[in-house]
């Protein structure tokens, strides 16, 4: 149940009802048709798809959880990844990282039900987190991040059950995070 990251310099450990899949079962998952790859919505305009997919390139995903079985209804997903800020040196921390992402969305023409939050703060155990609050018709997401020597560091949850955006939140407080 635990993730550790030494390149990072972090652990965060999941419910033992969360399904921390390895690198077979994603492979099943995408033979059976599932997409678990990031790429911008299909409902944006190509020129914001574009947009959004070079940005994705510079993003690595390091581990998903789900709390149920891929596909299952009201499911929740958790994304560790990380960012690549070289191309982006005007960005020192997680506030300057969401405020750069806010504008590139209040930059394009975004689909009417998908709304954003100002970039905000929060203290999760000894650590202070950036976040914003996406949600759509399908469902909510929360981004946290730190920054740390150039890379952010993203945990993301996409979810429709408060209950699994404080699980998140638990796992961030009881997580050692040192984030080197």
């Amino acid at each position: 149940r635990t993730y550790t990251n030494t390149q990072f310099g972090f652990d965060v450990t999941f419910p033992d009802m969360w399904l921390i899949p390895d690198s077979d079962f994603e492979e099943y998952m995408i033979k059976q048709g599932f997409d678990l790859g990031l790429k911008a919505p299909d409902s944006l305009p190509l020129s914001a798809q574009a947009k959004i997919n070079r940005a994705i390139k510079r993003v690595n995903i390091l581990l998903t959880a789900y709390r149920s079985m891929p596909g299952a209804a009201d499911n929740a997903i958790v994304r560790i990844s990380v960012e690549d800020l070289a191309g982006n040196p005007q960005i020192k921390d997680a506030v300057d990282y969401f405020d750069a992402i806010r504008a590139t969305y209040t930059a394009m023409k975004l689909p009417a039900d998908f709304k954003y939050s100002e970039t905000q703060a929060e203290k999760l155990g000894i650590r202070q987190f950036a976040f914003i609050d996406t949600s759509t018709n399908a469902g909510k997401k929360r981004m946290y991040a730190r920054v740390r020597n150039g890379f952010a560091i993203m945990f993301t949850i996409s979810y429709t059950k408060d209950d699994d955006l404080q699980t998140l939140r638990h796992v961030l407080e009881d997580g050692h995070l040192s984030l080197k």
